[in-house]
């Protein structure tokens, strides 16, 4: 059967900045989250001179970030040390897969670039600590198989079932994970090192409710038959230094843009989805699996650095209804239950639903006052500002 590649490119970004913010966004940024954590809460924070909105979490990021800052599900994490000196790697950041996948690679460094400088940090230098690039692919009749793997010098692959994705200390033994008595992933290799993954990407879009998927390849979603399986190749930051020994110093972009395609290819070559053939003494003559012959092609002749692939907007709108949706859920589940706790019976429950919520609701606003409703009100929409294009 023939497989077809449905969308590919870059799919994680993981950036350390050499640079600082100013002294006094650094203070500013202690008192949000000296609040944020009284009441274990994000909250808004407007920095730089380009006034960007970003939330606050109540809590740091190990190795020495004391505050950790989002800007929405179309943007990036941001782990900030309390540090002003410009000669420190005061800023680490993780860009979303969404932001990738609405503004492409070069739109995405553009809009980091941008936002940065508008927040009021000063950028002194740049180092990539880790790319993923995957190739979703429409393989209705493949089925994973752990044991199909080889890996470059390591004869003897042996599948580990487990239901997490930790991997061991020998990171060519291939890790799996399981649904029922199917495959879902197969992970081989360690980060910071080269890692490579297969699992089933329609599933995964279904159970993390991420519907943008489907618009983004083109299928529907409801059709069982559609099935697209993932292949990630990712480079952390050892596999990239490695990478860049005689081309670089350090990890820039520049590099990486320019030697990431070596990469990818000698990834999908070292580590390979074969279709065994009865016995075969040498494991180095069992030919590729056709999913592997599909991604080894596509790594030649694809564009590394891809352009956007679905409108913003449109992405946004997806997650706003499917928050709306769930906040009215909850709303009215939670007025059952209120229901239910005031000892009310089924019937006059189901009977006088619209009046029981009109009820609840005044007398909700009167305990609250007017005031304490508008606070209230305020705080969602500070939060939910960041849930439009352009954050």
């Amino acid at each position: 059967m023939d497989y077809r590649i449905l969308h590919a490119g870059v799919d994680t970004l993981d950036i350390a900045f050499k640079g600082a913010f100013p002294v006094e966004t650094i203070e500013m940024l202690e008192i949000v989250r000296k609040e944020a954590e009284t009441g274990n809460r994000e909250l808004p924070v407007t920095l730089g001179p380009g006034n960007v909105r970003m939330m606050v979490k109540s809590h740091g990021q190990r190795g020495g970030f004391r505050f950790v800052l989002t800007n929405g599900p179309c943007g990036e994490i941001f782990s900030v040390k309390a540090s002003s000196n410009l000669q420190e790697w005061n800023l680490f950041v993780s860009v979303r897969a969404l932001r990738l996948l609405t503004a492409g690679y070069e739109g995405t460094k553009d809009w980091l670039a941008r936002t940065l400088k508008d927040a009021g940090f000063r950028t002194v230098e740049v180092s990539v600590n880790r790319i993923d690039y995957a190739l979703d692919i429409l393989a209705p009749d493949f089925e994973l198989n752990a044991a199909h793997f080889v890996c470059t010098g390591r004869p003897k692959v042996r599948p580990h079932w487990s239901k997490e994705q930790l991997l061991d200390n020998d990171g060519n033994i291939p890790r799996s994970v399981l649904r029922g008595r199917s495959f879902e992933s197969v992970t081989i290799g360690t980060m910071p090192g080269r890692q490579v993954i297969v699992y089933d990407k329609r599933r995964a879009a279904i159970d993390q409710q991420q519907p943008y998927w489907f618009d983004a390849w083109g299928i529907e979603r409801d059709d069982p038959g559609q099935r697209v399986w993932r292949v990630e190749l990712r480079a952390g930051r050892d596999a990239l230094t490695k990478l860049l020994a005689k081309q670089a110093i350090g990890r820039p972009f520049a590099a990486v843009e320019q030697h990431i395609r070596t990469f990818l290819i000698g990834a999908s070559g070292q580590v390979r989805y074969t279709a065994p053939q009865g016995l075969q003494a040498n494991i180095s003559r069992v030919p590729p699996h056709p999913l592997w012959k599909t991604v080894q092609g596509a790594l030649q002749d694809l564009p590394v650095l891809q352009a956007a692939a679905l409108p913003e907007a449109r992405v946004i709108e997806t997650i706003r209804l499917q928050r709306r949706d769930m906040a009215e859920k909850q709303a009215f589940g939670n007025l059952l239950n209120v229901g239910v706790l005031d000892g009310r019976s089924t019937e006059e429950i189901i009977s006088r639903f619209p009046e029981l919520a009109e009820e609840y609701a005044r007398r909700y606003s009167a305990a609250k006052g007017a005031s304490l409703l508008t606070a209230k009100v305020g705080e969602i929409q500070k939060r939910q500002a960041l849930l439009q294009p352009g954050n």
